[in-house]
């Protein structure tokens, strides 16, 4: 006895399929330069430089830009400390998670990255592996 239930359509269609929000990976116009940057430590320009210019940023809208602004000054706050604040740490990368700070963040978040024939951000080899 093979299974039980009625067999499945040859010609199933998905009904629930989920959105994507494509990026091209261009940055974003909103994110400004970092305001006072000559106040801040190299390694937290770094930071706001690398968020500025990320392809998530094409989605920020300004309530995103506040919410890099307050975590610049917690960047900064863990850099001058050398790491010693761990809960800092913690909160840094839960708000980094909540803008899609990682691979698994943008899957959740449904973001797909659109990637040169030459450069892959790792984003096609966890698709490859979920499916």
């Amino acid at each position: 006895m093979a299974g039980r239930g009625v067999p499945p359509k040859s010609n199933a269609v998905r009904r629930n399929k989920h959105m994507e929000a494509p990026l091209t990976g261009a940055g974003s116009s909103i994110v400004p330069e970092l305001p006072n940057a000559e106040r801040y430590l190299p390694a937290v320009r770094e930071w706001w430089d690398t968020w500025r210019h990320s392809a998530q940023a094409e989605q920020f809208l300004p309530t995103d830009v506040q919410r890099l602004k307050i975590l610049v000054l917690l960047v900064q706050r863990i850099y001058e400390m050398e790491g010693a604040d761990l809960k800092a740490y913690a909160e840094l990368r839960q708000q980094e998670s909540l803008l899609g700070g990682t691979v698994l963040d943008r899957q959740r978040l449904r973001m797909k990255v659109k990637k040169d024939s030459e450069q892959s951000t790792g984003d096609d080899v966890l698709d490859d592996l979920i499916g």
